[in-house]
């Protein structure tokens, strides 16, 4: 049995691979990015301060990583996703009112910049005028007590189990976001919401008051 390094091993859960993709697409990334050589050697805790603060490096990993693991299509997905995330995408087409939350929660920074991950990871968003839902999706909606700033909670669209691939399923969602750089609650909340925290707040998820 090979022994992978932390980083390694991370990677490939956060991707859903075997690590002898993500160890292989490593060691061919490191011949011309010479800053993804740490991901062969590095703790948990320093691949997740490099994914902090470098993750276009980790991205072409996991890109290579997709392509070794023959996925081509969840490759650029990871990509889309990524760069919709870091503001890289050179052209952001304007979010209707009523896609992907509802009405009254449009002009919710953090919510559309979910409701913006999402659609970039292909994932159908709910189209509603505020009483009657136009197209079924999924729906984000943001923390309305006050004290969770940053969080979102995300109802998955009512085809996501019969998905495949990186952003199917239920879990699917969790993994788009994650991916992204949001924190997440690994499990579904009372009601079938999933929660994610604004990279802004991963830090400190829950404030004290």
């Amino acid at each position: 049995m090979t022994d992978y390094s932390p980083g390694v091993q991370h990677l490939a859960e956060q991707i859903g691979l075997d690590p002898e993709h993500v160890a292989h697409a490593t060691r061919l990334a490191s011949r011309t990015f010479a800053r993804v050589q740490v991901t062969t050697g590095m703790t948990l805790d320093q691949f997740r301060r490099l994914f902090t603060q470098d993750r276009h490096s980790i991205v072409i990993v996991a890109n290579l990583a997709m392509r070794h693991a023959g996925r081509r299509d969840d490759a650029q997905l990871l990509m889309d996703i990524y760069k919709a995330s870091a503001g890289l995408t050179p052209y952001q087409r304007p979010i209707h009112t009523g896609v992907g939350t509802l009405p009254e929660c449009h002009g919710d920074r953090h919510v559309q910049e979910a409701v913006r991950i999402l659609t970039t990871a292909g994932l159908p968003p709910i189209h509603t005028d505020g009483i009657h839902e136009l197209r079924p999706g999924f729906q984000v909606l943001p923390d309305d007590t006050g004290s969770l700033p940053g969080w979102v909670f995300i109802a998955p669209d009512p085809d996501a189990k019969a998905r495949t691939g990186f952003a199917g399923g239920d879990l699917g969602y969790l993994a788009v976001m994650n991916w992204a750089g949001w924190g997440v609650i690994p499990e579904r909340l009372p009601g079938g919401l999933y929660a994610a925290c604004h990279p802004d707040h991963r830090d400190d998820p829950f404030p004290t008051s």
